[in-house]
């Protein structure tokens, strides 16, 4: 039954090899006929542990959203996150892939149905010999879109990529401050993003609603994500 479910427990997490704080957001389910509205979860314990290193403690800095100390993840290593609220505890584990450069960013003017579309296009070369996946997070004007634009290589291992991203809803208009993070995922990341993906239709019709397979345990929803990452920017023209 869509409408009433039992809520569960959404966490997205993303460490990276940045060093800065890093955040974890929580949040509870609602019903299908329900808003999209997010219910914080409040008072939960989250950690992260390197593999045969530190353990980073977050703390609560807002309804549902919990902060970490200055940290650095370092490429190659295994992370594992733990949270607990109230007598449930939830785990993940993610390798933090190797950080891929984006070479350049160029703004393409594409005819789409006889109207202009301003087209983000992402250049960077693919490491050969191993499976690559790829999140641009993407912002506009200092804000986060929220699709997940996200890649593989596997027809591209090797090779020179040229990822076109269409934003759209709204649409990009001259003047514009777009930032591209290129963030390396593992697989597990990219088959949740992918599902998210299908279920909201991008790319295609919207499945039906279904619960993606998180990298979770004990029947939470959301990603946790050791990622490394590039970024740069452009004004649109």
């Amino acid at each position: 039954n869509l409408d009433q479910t039992e809520p569960k427990i959404v966490i997205e997490a993303i460490l990276t090899d940045l060093d800065v704080r890093h955040i974890v957001s929580l949040s509870n389910t609602k019903n299908f006929d329900e808003d999209n509205i997010k219910v914080p979860v409040r008072g939960a314990t989250v950690s992260i542990t390197e593999e045969n290193g530190p353990t980073i403690n977050y703390t609560e800095q807002s309804a549902g959203n919990y902060i970490s100390t200055r940290y650095k993840g370092i490429p190659g290593k295994k992370y594992t996150i733990n949270v607990v609220v109230g007598s449930q505890r939830y785990t993940a584990t993610s390798v933090m892939p190797l950080p891929v450069p984006i070479k350049s960013l160029a703004q393409l003017d594409l005819d789409i149905f006889g109207e202009v579309n301003k087209v983000v296009q992402v250049n960077y070369d693919d490491p050969a010999g191993i499976s690559n996946y790829y999140y641009n997070r993407v912002f506009v004007n200092n804000l986060k879109r929220d699709r997940f634009f996200i890649e593989s290589d596997r027809f591209n291992d090797g090779r020179e990529v040229k990822n076109n991203i269409f934003l759209s809803e709204p649409d990009l208009v001259a003047g514009d401050k777009v930032k591209i993070q290129l963030l390396t995922i593992d697989a597990n990341v990219y088959k949740y993003l992918f599902s998210i993906n299908q279920i909201a239709g991008s790319g295609g019709p919207p499945t039906t609603p279904a619960n993606p397979e998180s990298n979770f345990d004990n029947g939470a929803l959301g990603f946790f994500s050791a990622s490394s990452f590039t970024v740069d920017s452009l004004v649109i023209k």
